[in-house]
């Protein structure tokens, strides 16, 4: 009958590399230079019981006995003296390992915030963090995409559009207009009524637009603002929805158009701002966090988070929810 061999090296090895093996390690570490079960084991936080459970299960393994335990010390066999070197370097990097983490984790913290974000605020938003230990890096990306990376975990924070009645964060939207245009002038009073766009702008001969961003192309936004327009006798092609801002804006100063829009936006941009006469709407914002993230952090940079989407503007570098 043949003789049964004992188990190749690498899987004797691949054996110890459990989960535990750490613990057991610790707490033979702790044990061993205290010289105590007692003080080894406040040195772990953990009961006195489990630390020798998890001394003897390491023992076990090895196929050696690591301490001699008397009624009044603990003493390393000589086994115990030659490991102990070893084991203590092994607990000594996994500390270091578990610290290295936690700064990885925090220096890679990512933000989605809206395409076309306020540097400044931006940089206030970092400012926050940095008092709290942690660097952002930001990813300016529309909204569809910014609920896509947090589901696939991507993102650690994002502001996702939401219902007003669920915000976390939001502002009044209007109607911004270059009021230095010539074809602005008409456009008169202290707000905005949507059958003002009926009149021509400019030279063009062409309607007046309202021009919605794809931040506002919401239901809670743009449906609303659909039936306004139609109420006020606009045409369907005066509602322009999803238009990038370069291109609203220079329509704007053009043709005198109207973009919905932020009191604050539009004094980023210089536009005059007036709230709409026909109808109330709101950007609103819900803050999308992982659950490693703290609320208190994300209360943290909400201020700031808000102003870089155009929310709140800055005064002197702090927000300013005029």
């Amino acid at each position: 009958m043949s003789k049964t061999q004992p188990p190749p090296i690498h899987a004797r090895c691949v054996s110890l590399l459990r989960v535990d093996l750490l613990r057991q390690l610790e707490a033979f570490v702790a044990v061993a230079e205290a010289r105590s079960f007692t003080r080894g084991a406040d040195t772990c936080g953990a009961p006195q019981p489990v630390v020798s459970r998890r001394i003897a299960a390491l023992e076990q393994d090895l196929g050696a006995t690591l301490l001699h335990r008397t009624s009044r010390q603990v003493e390393l066999t000589e086994v115990g003296r030659t490991l102990l070197p070893h084991a203590a370097d092994l607990v000594a990097r996994a500390g270091h390992f578990r610290e290295l983490a936690a700064v990885a984790r925090a220096a890679g913290l990512a933000v989605g915030v809206p395409p076309g974000p306020d540097p400044h605020a931006l940089v206030a938003a970092r400012r926050a963090a940095a008092d709290a230990g942690v660097t952002l890096t930001f990813a300016a990306e529309p909204a569809d995409r910014r609920a896509e990376l947090v589901r696939r975990a991507r993102l650690d924070v994002a502001l996702l559009p939401c219902p007003p009645d669920q915000e976390d964060t939001g502002a009044e939207l209007g109607a911004g207009t270059a009021g230095t245009a010539v074809a602005a002038g008409e456009l008169r009073g202290r707000r905005l009524h949507l059958d003002q766009l009926r009149r021509a702008g400019g030279d063009s001969g062409r309607p007046r637009a309202l021009h919605l961003s794809a931040e506002d192309d919401v239901p809670w936004v743009r449906d609303p603002v659909h039936r306004a327009a139609r109420q006020a006798g606009l045409l369907d092609r005066q509602l322009r929805v999803g238009t990038p801002d370069t291109e609203a804006l220079t329509a704007a100063l053009e043709y005198g158009d109207a973009i919905l829009c932020t009191r604050a936006w539009a004094a980023a941009h210089r536009l005059r701002w007036r709230p709409l006469g026909d109808v109330a709407v709101r950007r609103s914002y819900a803050v999308a966090a992982r659950p490693q993230v703290s609320r208190e952090l994300v209360g943290a940079l909400l201020p700031a988070l808000a102003t870089a989407a155009g929310l709140a503007g800055l005064v002197d570098g702090r927000e300013d929810a005029r």
